[in-house]
């Protein structure tokens, strides 16, 4: 039976089957974008912090607004060239559609990635600093070293963003052992000509059979159980130091023996079978104790009351319930100086603890953060001391960071621009009813310092200008100059950015400007993500009509229109969802 209307339209409303479909879907695509949209804004009217403005470099988004815009027009070209039954020209401008999709990947590609390497840091005065991290290695006493730009980075060097933990023991949790994360420790320790190994003996005993060690009574006493651990110590005491398989599902891993992954696994799975034996052990326990209260106490129907007689005593659970331990502890001969990733590792004093709970014994040793800095803002320490009826200003000068040279020659520059700005403002646009200016700066100007004000105190500096001279505006690096952000490659760039070390203990929080570090990052990497799958799907569909559909053209080439007609719709709604986000977030 053939489906009407699949190519040809309804008289009554002009409409074939497939456009119906593609308007129904686009609703669809509406309440999806509508809602991060509206998202986006609850977040921004109700942030409890400041938000970023102007935060991405314009340059690329405007350009990728002028190929979307281009390629809606191209793309409705190829359908008006499918219509007039010109096939060279609908490739013609097929193409051109296609390849604006591709630019569009590409330049938001070089976007992403500047993001992904550029580094944010919190610190614990809420002085929130940006740049890129220092490369770093470890000295022969697991100091930290930087490594300036311009210097050789010696291999094996690593970003400066990492806490150094002189570790004495390490204690591993079975069952919450990351692999990643031994293999990551071994390997360091290894580089530094170190292995830990097993602090003490460790017996794990997957089957409480095993527990007696041969003997038929249903208990040992634990004389006689110390003297059956003892015989097989003697019995495997050949220095090896590997762990040893005996009775029907138990392990015994001698003292000193490495540390490993596949000893974990060993360990990791006698342990589960305890568990699943004293499960099942206590299971029966209970289901014996049920029978037992409900047989004494026949007349009483409510559970919640028969519950209060069940005791699981350790009678019960006598001869039955295997024994093996949930961690293993490791050690090293001397402290091994580790070093660890900030968001892996909640560093402590004497004690520091990795994501998977593995716990490492030693102190943490001087872990500056390395940053080369492009920006810094201090909006959230302004807007905390207004909070809390303190002069912002007061508060500013009193910063750890205001102790840097460096940084406080640029905020005295900052300080005598935000000046000159005031009296240009005042100048310009006058004084109200009560003599306050009109016009006054906003807090991103007053209190954050962008990577193109650095660049442009820095050249000022190189002219001999005064700080508040209007020259220094000129001076700040057009949207062709750095057109993903800052480039710390650039040999000019590199000498207008400062170098700092942040105290390990000072460092609130810290990443890279990714959707961690706060939510303008989370929902613009959602937002723009969930645009480019649809910039791709669209490109792979217009794709398929352009390379596999002549064979289409040459037997229904009004079918083929409107296969083009659909996807084009769905192209212009992605040109529009664009439109919208460029604006939003790259211009406000």
């Amino acid at each position: 039976m053939e489906i009407p209307y699949t190519f040809t339209a309804r008289k009554d409303t002009g409409l074939f089957n497939s456009k119906i479909g593609i308007w129904l879907f686009l609703a669809s695509e509406v309440m999806l974008f509508g809602g991060l949209f509206s998202g986006y804004v609850f977040l921004r009217v109700y942030a409890d912090y400041p938000w970023p403005e102007r935060a991405l470099p314009v340059l690329p988004g405007l350009i990728n607004t002028f190929v979307l815009i281009g390629s809606s027009v191209t793309v409705v070209f190829a359908w008006a060239s499918l219509k007039m039954r010109q096939w060279r020209r609908f490739q013609f401008f097929m193409g051109i559609t296609i390849a604006c999709a591709v630019v569009f990947m590409i330049l938001k590609g070089m976007e992403y990635n500047a993001k992904w390497h550029h580094q944010a840091v919190r610190m614990d005065d809420f002085t929130i600093l940006e740049g890129h991290t220092h490369k770093a290695t470890l000295d022969e006493h697991g100091h930290l070293h930087g490594i300036h730009h311009g210097d050789e980075v010696p291999g094996g060097a690593f970003p400066q963003n990492v806490v150094v933990v002189e570790t004495e023991e390490i204690n591993l949790t079975l069952v919450r052992a990351h692999d990643p994360y031994v293999e990551d420790i071994l390997e360091k320790a290894m580089a530094r000509g170190a292995t830990p190994v097993l602090k003490d003996d460790a017996f794990f005993y997957g089957a409480p059979k095993d527990m007696r060690f041969g003997a038929t009574a249903k208990d040992i006493e634990p004389a006689e159980r110390a003297e059956g651990e003892e015989k097989l110590r003697k019995a495997h005491s050949s220095g090896n130091h590997t762990a040893v398989k005996f009775g029907k599902k138990s392990l015994f891993i001698p003292k000193g023996t490495p540390l490993t992954t596949k000893l974990l696994d060993q360990a990791e799975e006698v342990f589960l079978d305890a568990r699943s034996n004293n499960g099942r052990v206590r299971t029966d326990a209970l289901r014996r104790e049920w029978k037992r209260v409900r047989s004494e106490f026949p007349d009483e129907k409510r559970d919640y009351k028969l519950a209060k007689e069940i005791k699981i005593t350790p009678e019960l659970l006598t001869g039955r319930v295997a024994e093996a331990p949930s961690a293993l502890t490791f050690a090293f001969k001397e402290p091994v100086a580790l070093h660890f990733k900030r968001s892996v590792i909640r560093e402590g004093d004497g004690t520091s603890r990795l994501k998977d709970d593995t716990i490492l014994k030693g102190k943490v040793a001087s872990s500056p953060l390395g940053l080369s800095v492009d920006a810094v803002d201090l909006r959230w320490v302004a807007q905390r001391a207004e909070e809390q009826g303190k002069d912002p200003d007061a508060v500013i000068a009193k910063l750890w960071i205001m102790e840097n040279p460096g940084f406080k020659e640029i905020w005295e520059r900052h300080s005598a621009q935000l000046a000159s700005l005031e009296e240009h403002l005042t100048e310009k646009y006058g004084l109200d009813e009560h003599g306050n200016p009109k016009r006054v700066p906003t807090e991103n100007d007053r209190y954050r310092i962008d990577w193109q004000d650095l660049v442009a105190f820095h050249r000022a500096h190189e002219k001999h200008l005064d700080a508040d001279s209007p020259e220094v505006e000129d001076l700040r690096p057009g949207m062709m100059e750095g057109i993903t952000g800052p480039d710390h490659k650039n040999p000019e760039f590199q000498h207008a950015f400062f170098s700092i070390e942040v105290p390990n203990e000072k460092v609130a929080f810290e990443s890279l400007f990714t959707p961690k570090w706060n939510h303008y990052y989370a929902i613009y990497f959602t937002i723009t993500g969930l645009h480019g799958l649809h910039v791709v799907g669209g490109a792979l569909v217009l794709s398929y009509f352009l390379f596999f559909s002549k064979g289409l053209y040459r037997s229904n080439p009004e079918w083929l229109a409107n296969r083009v007609e659909i996807g084009g719709l769905f192209w212009h709604f992605v040109d529009l969802v664009w439109i919208f986000l460029f604006p939003i977030l790259y211009l406000m």
